[in-house]
């Protein structure tokens, strides 16, 4: 899988730490993502990117890492295995 790009989305919000935490985190280890920080988007852009988060995440909890799986929170350990860094 190495040398495999591997599409990334972080569901955030701009006033969280933890998600400020997995940003720097993804920023550090140079992994592209796509960022979705909900509490910056309009009322309509929130409604369907809260409906996308609840499909990944049912509890819709900050912050949510979508890789090959899943990723609730800040733990690094499943992000690092899922992207493959050590």
């Amino acid at each position: 899988m190495e040398g495999e790009a591997k599409k990334v989305r972080l569901y955030s919000l701009s006033t969280c730490p933890q998600c400020k935490g997995v940003k720097q985190f993804l920023d550090n280890n140079n992994i592209k993502y796509e960022l979705i920080e909900v509490d910056l988007l309009d009322s309509g852009e929130q409604w369907v990117a809260s409906k996308e988060l609840k499909r990944y995440n049912p509890s819709a909890t900050f912050p949510t890492l979508v890789l090959e799986e899943v990723i609730k929170g800040l733990d690094e350990e499943a992000i690092r295995g899922a992207l493959g860094i050590k």
